[in-house]
């Protein structure tokens, strides 16, 4: 009888620990992808230099919070290691500055290239304001990011806008592959509506001013 009690009693222990804290102790690292992205028919043309975006976020160490059963954050999300979120999305956006038409080359490229002294239009720059996952029952993701034109030979400011995007989806395993498919769709949805700006003849305008 003592033996069945004390057997039930831990089975009761587990029971309540998994529902406290479940899935969400300690810090998850994953990967970071993006889908293809949305074809433009409005190609734009110019030559365009992007520098590498800054990170601009009030907590860079991660890219979002694990709640328990009860709401209550016990872990963190983070990249997998190798992973530069600065360096990511600029290549992203770079890919996404090209799908709009213009000849983008990052300043590492430009570095490396053997037309180092070509004669940029503009100059793109990203501040990463906002990169963060969150659940509870369900699992969202926000991305935004502040693009600026900048005129290459004064540096000022020509054009700037706001690029969001945002994915949210019913959580079931909690499951690393969860965290990144919403993710990468957040991603995705980001680079398309900057593609879209991208292709804009006010862009266009700022560049070619």
């Amino acid at each position: 009888m003592k033996r069945s009690k004390l057997i039930a009693f831990s089975a009761f222990l587990i029971f309540t620990g998994m529902i406290l804290f479940g899935c969400a102790a300690g810090t998850t690292k994953i990967n970071i992808s993006r889908e293809p992205l949305m074809k433009i028919d409005n190609k734009k043309e110019g030559n365009l230099l992007v520098k590498r975006f800054t990170d601009k976020r009030p907590e860079v160490r991660f890219i979002g919070n694990k709640r328990n059963g009860y709401g209550m954050v016990l872990g963190h999300i983070g990249l997998r290691d190798g992973i530069v979120l600065e360096d990511l999305l600029t290549q992203y956006f770079t890919e996404a500055l090209r799908e709009a038409g213009y000849n983008a080359v990052t300043e590492t490229q430009n570095q490396q290239s053997p037309q180092a002294n070509i004669k940029y239009d503009a100059v793109i720059d990203g501040q990463i304001i906002e990169f963060w996952m969150d659940l509870y029952m369900a699992v969202w993701h926000k991305v935004g990011v502040v693009i600026r034109v900048l005129d290459p030979d004064s540096n000022q400011i020509v054009w700037e806008n706001l690029v969001e995007g945002a994915e949210k989806r019913v959580l079931w395993a909690g499951a690393t592959g969860e965290y990144e498919r919403v993710i990468r769709q957040a991603i995705t949805k980001a680079l398309n509506k900057a593609a879209e700006e991208f292709a804009s003849d006010k862009f266009h305008e700022a560049v070619k001013r």
